[in-house]
Formats: structure tokens, sequence, C-alpha cells
């Protein structure tokens, strides 16, 4: 799991930051192995809570005023990747509520200042990058059925329509993260075997982040929910007996019922041959079942009642 999470945020970091630094495009603060002018800050009018990622709000609030960041991309600073599911779930439902809130705070600054017109363009497509998730999602309720259509409208001719769009969307995918572990890794090749089980975690993630983008546009409030981490430093190193550790959400009982309803689909495909549509509906099924069945697992040893949140600040304390 760390394995495929570490793929994704090689790609952001080394060709997401780098390509919009280079091209003079916003790119956000994360958090982690920065530094602030204090300047800076107090320009863009200092840290705010109004949204769950104040460091993206920020960076974009100081952009806005003139100030510009610089990338380092050859400086290389170690960090803990959640090791349990549920944890990794929350710290995605963080970044994707919190990027869907600082877009709606300030998509009309963005679009009203002097920026060139594409700065503006890229600048509104980071921060609403999310809402892609409820696609996602309505995707995934739509392709079993699409499957069961074409067999029984006997559309035999779907099949050269499937593979040229299946090649268009994986290998536009596996060729950025390919090309980020190159660049980051001396022996990167042995990583790419960790590829399909990233992109299925970016399937998988569908719900959680749907109903964090739907939260967003709501505008509904939440907590600071914090990331579990351990200090971890070797491989194998125990971990699961601590209390300190987020509890599974109801929507996990959403991706096991998608990963069964893709079994499904899988089996129907086995049995009449539909050869082109398997890969696809695999991918969906492994990943909807991999989080889903991760998070039940990982998250039953906590039987406190208190919502995520509050066990965390607990333990923390």
């Amino acid at each position: 799991m760390t394995q495929a999470q570490s793929i994704l945020l090689v790609g952001h970091f080394v060709i997401e930051h780098t390509a919009r630094n280079r091209s003079g495009r916003f790119f956000n603060f994360n958090g982690t192995a920065g530094v602030w002018d204090r300047d800076c800050i107090l320009a863009g009018g200092g840290w705010q809570f109004d949204t769950l990622t104040e460091d993206l709000d920020l960076s974009y609030r100081a952009q806005l005023k003139g100030w510009r960041f610089l990338y380092l991309p050859d400086m290389v600073v170690p960090a803990e990747l959640p090791v349990d599911m549920n944890a990794f779930k929350s710290q995605q439902h963080r970044w994707a509520k919190g990027s869907i809130q600082t877009a709606m705070k300030l998509a009309k600054p963005l679009c009203q200042s002097s920026l060139p017109f594409k700065v503006k363009a890229e600048g509104l497509i980071h921060l609403f990058n999310n809402l892609a998730y409820p696609l996602v999602l309505l995707l995934s309720l739509l392709l079993p059925i699409s499957v069961v259509i074409r067999h029984y409208y006997t559309w035999d001719f779907s099949f050269f329509i499937d593979i040229p769009i299946f090649i268009l969307a994986t290998f536009s995918m596996a060729t950025f993260y390919a090309c980020s572990q190159r660049e980051a890794y001396a022996k990167w090749k042995c990583r790419l075997i960790y590829l399909p089980l990233n992109l299925a975690m970016g399937i998988g993630l569908a719900v959680n982040n749907s109903i964090a983008v739907v939260e967003a546009l709501l505008k509904r409030k939440s907590p600071f929910c914090r990331t579990a981490k351990y200090a971890i430093s070797d491989k194998g190193q125990a971990w699961s007996q601590t209390n300190y550790r987020n509890n599974y959400h109801w929507s996990t009982w959403i991706e096991l019922a998608l990963g069964l309803y893709f079994t499904g689909a899988v089996v129907f495909s086995c049995l009449h041959g539909m050869w082109s549509t398997l890969y696809c509906l695999a991918m969906f099924q492994l990943g909807y079942l991999y989080l889903g069945l991760l998070s039940l697992f990982q998250g039953r040893a906590v039987m406190q009642k208190l919502p995520a949140w509050e066990t965390s600040s607990a333990s923390a304390k």
C-alpha cells in the first residue's frame, strides 16, 4: 500500500510541481519540507482555518498577491506514509474536501486577477480536479450495465471501441507515473510492478473522495482529522497494536458492495467471452475490494465509539 502511495506522491511532486513551477503557473505548498518567508505569509493574509487544506489556501492567496514560489526537485526529504488504510482514506478525504473548499473560496479572485489566461485556467483545473471522483463513481455504476447491454444486443463492434479507449486512458497515466519513477529512482523499473495497484487504488478512492467533494459543495463543516503516523523507520516494524488508529467509515460497505458488483461483472464477461472488457473491470474490482477489505480488516480492532477525529485527538494527548 505504501509503495502505491509513493508512486502517487512522486508523480505529484516530480512532474506536477516541477512543470507548474517551470512554466510560471501556480503550485502549492504541501506542508512538508518547505520554507516560507514571514512577509509572504502576512501578505497572503496569514493562516486561515476555513478550509481543511490551509497550506493550499495560503499558497494561492500568496501567489495572487504577486509572490512566487521556487520548487527544488533535487531536495529529497524522507517522510512517513500512512500504513493504515483508514488513515490513508481519512487523509485523502481531507485533501479532496479541502481542495474543493479552497476552489470555491478562491475561484472568483483568481478569475478576476490580471494573471495570464494560462495561469488562471490551470489554477482552476488544479483546484477543481477532485470533481473527477463523482464521475468515476458514476462510471463505476454504469460500466457493468453497459457490459450486459452489449452482450444482449450483440454489439460485437464494441471491441474496436473498448481497446483504443482503454489504451488511451491507461497509457497516459502509466507513462506519467513511470516517468516520475525514472526521474526519482535509480532502480525505477522494479517499482513499476506496483503500477496496477496504484491505478486500482485511485479508482477505489472514488467513494471516499466523492463524499468529500459533496460535503465541500454543500458547505458542510467537519473537523481536521489527523493522519495517524507511527514513526516507522524499518520494514516490517509493528504498528497494529496501537490504539492510535482510525476506525472504518460507513462508506467501506459501499466499497465492498461495488467490489462484489464488479466481481459479478467479471464473472459475466468470462462466461460470455467478453475478453476486451475484462481487464478494465478487474481494475475496478481490485480497487474497491482492496480498499474495502483492508479498511474493514484494519479498522475492526478499534472498539471505541468515538468518531475517528476524537480518537486521534485523545491518542495524541
